[in-house]
């Protein structure tokens, strides 16, 4: 045996050897699995597209294409991950059951370190170092947490974090890149990843890349000052759009369709993600609504961020 056959052989039984999850699991107390299997969602798909449109809708308008490049950077992150695992194909542990989707590299362990590792970058909270721990600690935790609950080998989180610690380095080496230029990557690299014959998500990572697209090219140059009531009854109002658009495409979205599934689910994908990134600008336009001034009364907050200077506690004892 050649001495690249051993070192393949190698690191294949040390990295994709489900005797090292069971040896893991075996491991901890019980109530460490379950602190696992709760800490697994902070990676979560959904997860995270819920973190970034909050901070997204609700930061300071100052910082507002900070935020967006985080949500490009995590679409990226998506394409990658979904592309790698439609071209590898590698099953998952027999610990996953009938957990569906491949098992390289870990979509949870790359996304939530390209999104958390993103957001340790760009955001201005606390120091840089203290950032830095906390978005470390959150990855590794994630990442590990998907070896214990038995869906992933060791090698895919491995694989999944440097991944995605390698896109966030090269995009985020300039401090402040174009999240327009960053959307377009994307969609490239989903586009890639579907012409190499990865069918995981594809339609998804299209979709968002597009609308995404259109709508940051629209709305970046647009100065926006949304009241927090706006923005909330603005998502308010549009939830039923999105429920029907999601419900319309698993619906209508049949095998037995083929190019009308795949062109249904793109344009649910681009309405919902271009419907994100314009909901600060078009929420301006309720500011002076009578249900937006009784809503607003009553949050904690007279703008669009909680500000400790504009609380009505702290104004009251200026």
């Amino acid at each position: 045996m050649t001495p690249y056959l051993m070192v393949r052989d190698q690191l294949e039984s040390l990295l994709f050897d489900q005797s090292t999850n069971e040896a893991i699991r075996e491991g901890l107390p019980e109530w460490g699995i379950t602190f696992f299997e709760l800490i697994t969602h902070l990676g979560d798909g959904a997860a995270l597209i819920i973190f970034a449109t909050l901070l997204y809708w609700f930061g300071a308008e100052s910082r507002r294409q900070r935020r967006a490049l985080v949500i490009a950077i995590g679409i990226g992150a998506l394409a990658i991950s979904a592309g790698m695992k439609g071209i590898f194909v590698r099953p998952r542990p027999e610990l996953a059951g009938d957990y569906g989707g491949y098992s390289f590299p870990s979509a949870h362990a790359l996304g939530a370190t390209a999104f958390y590792g993103a957001l340790a970058v760009v955001a201005d909270t606390g120091t840089r170092a203290q950032r830095y721990v906390a978005a470390g600690t959150i990855i590794l935790l994630v990442a590990f947490s998907r070896v214990v609950i038995g869906v992933h080998y060791v090698g895919d989180v491995v694989v999944g974090v440097v991944v995605g610690l390698l896109f966030v380095a090269v995009l985020l080496r300039d401090q402040n890149p174009e999240p327009g230029f960053v959307f377009i990557l994307a969609g490239a690299i989903a586009l890639l990843a579907l012409g190499l014959g990865s069918r995981e998500f594809t339609t998804m990572t299209i979709g968002a890349s597009l609308g995404a697209t259109v709508a940051w090219n629209t709305v970046a140059n647009r100065d926006s000052d949304p009241r927090g009531a706006s923005i909330l009854l603005l998502a308010y109002l549009c939830l039923p759009i999105i429920v029907v658009v999601r419900t319309a495409t698993s619906v209508l979205g049949t095998p037995d369709l083929g190019s009308l599934q795949w062109a249904l689910e793109i344009i649910g994908y681009a309405a919902a993600t271009g419907l994100i990134l314009a909901v600060p600008v078009i929420a301006e336009e309720l500011n002076d609504w009578p249900p937006v001034e009784w809503l607003q009364g009553r949050l904690p907050f007279t703008g669009r961020t909680i500000d400790p200077e504009k609380l009505p506690q702290r104004q009251a004892d200026d």
